[in-house]
């Protein structure tokens, strides 16, 4: 029984305390609801203050969450893209976008510019242009300042942008204004009351000849005339009492020193307050009649320039047939100096000295006594003659054609303008291509006389009793016709080469390779015209046509064999080395300087030297012409038609080569070829 008792007291003990306890956590939870409802409600006036603060901003404010949710918008940043009546809290870009479909491309251009500045955890700055409803665009200085955790999670991004529409409007207005400014012909100066230059457009360079950079903190009094040392001084003085000049001319110096007429308008420049703090001077060049008088004077001198360049003569003849002008090249091709022919009688040409000159009389002949020219001094008429003499002044004649022009003043004949060409040299090429046809015709037909020949004696029957003179008969045929082929094969390659009908099929191959395979096939013609042939190759690649090449070094070498003496040695070298514009080459066996415009680095330079009887110094560069060759009786007593040195060429500038000749009369000839090598030396 008094174990019951004491459990009861116990119990009612332990109540007891179980009871204070609940009452002092009942009281302490009060207190802490007590104080959390005034952090509360602290936190919902603060909230409330910043809300009123921000809303209160003209710039757009944005505070999103680690997700990109929108938590809270200022006013501005609402109306801007018009969902203030949208529930915007926790919704992203994206779902925005979607809300108010119009500014949907606005919503998604933020969205990855949040990311962006996300990705590079620092706070970053931009521009970002938002298209209006009516056509326009509000562009901001938007800054964004990503937030992360300690931990480095993204706890969410602040977003603030400046409205700088205006600034950028006005920014395009000045830029359009400068640029209006710096195209201006006109200079178009700045200055401040005390005259000292800040600012100064490419018009004022064009006129003063200055640049900016010469003028800008100097004076504008550095741009007056000695003469007139006040001038500027005053001008400042009435802008400085208000005043503005309109149309002031005058005179200025340029850096060169040339004075010039300018009409000068100079005004105040004012501040927003209507203070006068600097002026404005505008400057327009009005030197017309000394620029006229300039432009004529420059167009004379061209003109002077290309007459006296010219390769053809020129003369002026006045009405009564009279030289008024003449340009170098027909003193040059007359003989007379520029002053003995003005003021001559045309007759002194085109008559020359007629004592004892049958190709005068002729000439004279021919147009009846009566120059062409009088024909265009008379009548005003375009006359053209291709086959005229003119005389020089040691008596000589020389063949031309010239063009007579009537010169025209307000439609009244005042004189003739003849442009002359002399045509020795064209008549000398023509004269070799006469040649050259008689030549060929006869090469032609020697070779087809002896095939027929041969032919008609085999086809008679008569050389069936003589077997050995019939394969004689059958040889000769076959010899001649192997040489009708080769003349014309030449032909044909020249032509094709000329108008670049074949085609060359390039490849790498061995330079070395290519000259022992053409001094193989040339030792048997060597041995039998009793010359020694010396050969020293070099080993480098070549980027070509193996067949070309060595056709051009068979020619070479087919020359220098048929023009040397017996027991004389005819040599093939080769070297390389660096291509310079202006380079020496030197090797054992020549030297010789050449110019190349070649794109490659490395060339080869190819040299085929004999011993023959050598070129004149006149030749030395035209027999590389079609026809050509230094005697025309070679194409009989050597065989040659005048084509190989021509077929060498275009095929060696078809390689981007150069090919040419060096030679002293009575001791030989060095020709060389230079091509653009592959390998480095």
């Amino acid at each position: 029984m008094q174990s019951v008792t004491n459990n009861k007291t116990n119990l009612i003990e332990s109540l007891k305390n179980a009871n204070a306890l609940l009452k002092a956590e009942i009281r302490e939870r009060k207190r802490a609801e007590k104080a959390l409802q005034e952090l509360v409600e602290k936190y919902q006036k603060t909230s409330l203050q910043l809300r009123t603060l921000i809303n209160a901003m003209p710039d757009i404010v944005c505070f999103k969450d680690g997700k990109g949710q929108w938590l809270e918008a200022n006013q501005s940043m609402l109306e801007l893209f018009e969902i203030e009546k949208v529930d915007y809290r926790g919704k992203s870009d994206i779902e925005l976008g979607e809300i108010s479909s119009f500014y949907r491309e606005a919503f998604l251009s933020c969205h990855h510019s949040d990311r962006e500045a996300w990705k590079k955890r620092t706070l970053s700055r931009g521009e970002e242009i938002i298209p209006k409803r009516d056509g326009s665009v509000k562009i901001y200085d938007v800054i964004k300042v990503p937030l992360f955790y300690e931990d480095g999670k993204r706890n969410g991004i602040v977003v603030l942008g400046r409205d700088i529409t205006e600034q950028k409007q006005t920014e395009k207005v000045m830029i359009r204004l400068a640029s209006i400014v710096e195209s201006s012909n006109d200079a178009v100066i700045g200055n401040t009351l005390e005259g000292i230059i800040y600012s100064w457009n490419s018009g004022a360079e064009a006129i003063y000849g200055y640049s900016i950079s010469e003028v800008k903190g100097r004076l504008m009094s550095m741009l007056a005339v000695p003469e007139r040392p006040n001038e500027i001084s005053q001008i400042l003085a009435n802008i400085r009492a208000g005043a503005s000049i309109d149309n002031y001319e005058t005179v200025h110096i340029r850096k060169d020193g040339k004075h010039i007429d300018v009409a000068l308008t100079i005004s105040p420049i004012k501040d927003t307050e209507g203070n006068i703090i600097g002026v404005s001077t505008i400057a327009r060049d009005i030197s017309d009649r000394k620029q006229i008088e300039k432009s004529f004077e420059q167009l004379r001198y061209q003109h002077q320039l290309i007459l006296n360049s010219a390769g053809e003569g020129i003369c002026g003849i006045d009405i009564l047939g009279k030289i008024s002008f003449a340009n170098p090249a027909a003193a040059r091709m007359t003989g007379y100096t520029i002053k003995e022919l003005v003021n001559s009688d045309w007759s002194l040409i085109i008559s020359g000295n007629k004592a004892n000159n049958k190709i005068y009389k002729i000439s004279a002949q021919k147009n009846n006594s009566d120059s062409q020219v009088t024909t265009t001094l008379k009548k005003g008429i375009v006359c053209q003659v291709t086959d005229e003499f003119f005389g020089r002044r040691d008596g000589s004649h020389f063949p031309v054609e010239y063009v007579s022009t009537p010169i025209l003043e307000q439609g009244k004949i005042i004189g003739a303008v003849v442009t002359f060409k002399d045509i020795t040299e064209r008549q000398a090429v023509e004269q070799m291509k006469d040649e050259f046809i008689s030549v060929v015709s006869h090469e032609l037909r020697t070779p087809l006389t002896s095939i027929q020949g041969a032919l008609a004696l085999l086809k008679s029957g008569l050389l069936n009793q003589a077997p050995e003179r019939g394969n004689k008969m059958l040889n000769i045929a076959v010899t001649n016709t192997d040489r009708l082929v080769r003349l014309i094969n030449d032909i044909l390659d020249l032509e094709r080469l000329h108008s670049q009908q074949v085609k060359i099929v390039k490849q790498t191959c061995n330079i070395a390779e290519l000259m022992l395979q053409t001094a193989n096939e040339m030792q048997p013609i060597a041995e039998k015209a009793g010359v020694n042939l010396s050969v020293r190759t070099v080993d480098t690649k070549f980027w070509g046509c193996p067949d070309k090449l060595i056709q051009t070094l068979t020619n070479l070498l087919s020359n220098a064999i048929k023009y040397s003496p017996k027991g004389t040695t005819v040599w093939l070298t080769a070297s390389k080395q660096v291509i310079n514009r202006n380079h020496t080459i030197s090797s054992d066996n020549f030297t010789s300087t050449v110019k190349t415009k070649c794109l490659y680095s490395y060339q080869v330079l190819i040299a085929v030297k004999d011993q023959g009887r050598g070129i004149p110094a006149d030749q030395i560069e035209s027999i590389f012409g079609r026809f050509q060759q230094v005697d025309a009786s070679d194409s009989r007593q050597k065989g040659g038609t005048g084509l190989g040195l021509a077929i060498c060429r275009s095929i060696v500038q078809q390689h981007q080569g150069k090919i040419w000749a060096e030679s002293t009369l009575g001791e030989g000839s060095t020709f060389f070829v230079a091509l653009p090598i592959l390998d480095e030396i």
